[in-house]
């Protein structure tokens, strides 16, 4: 997992350059990330999910837990 230490040395957001400040994420009990220009949000589960994406192994794995959800 990812932790957001690991996002901590980038003060800009990646979507448009804005500045990044934490965020408490209270449903979670974790801190994250928002953008004060867009709003971006990032925090350790959104990092560990574009990780993912990034292989078409993970992907494959999130999209079927997504489907299996939607069935339920």
């Amino acid at each position: 997992m990812v932790t957001h230490s690991t996002y901590i040395a980038q003060d800009r957001c990646l979507r448009c350059g804005g500045f990044m400040v934490p965020e408490e994420i209270r449903e979670v009990n974790q801190m994250g990330w928002r953008c004060v220009m867009c709003g971006e949000h990032i925090d350790p589960l959104i990092l560990e999910h574009r990780r993912q994406m990034a292989t078409p192994e993970g992907a494959r794995q999130l999209i079927a837990k997504r489907e299996k959800a939607k069935l339920n």
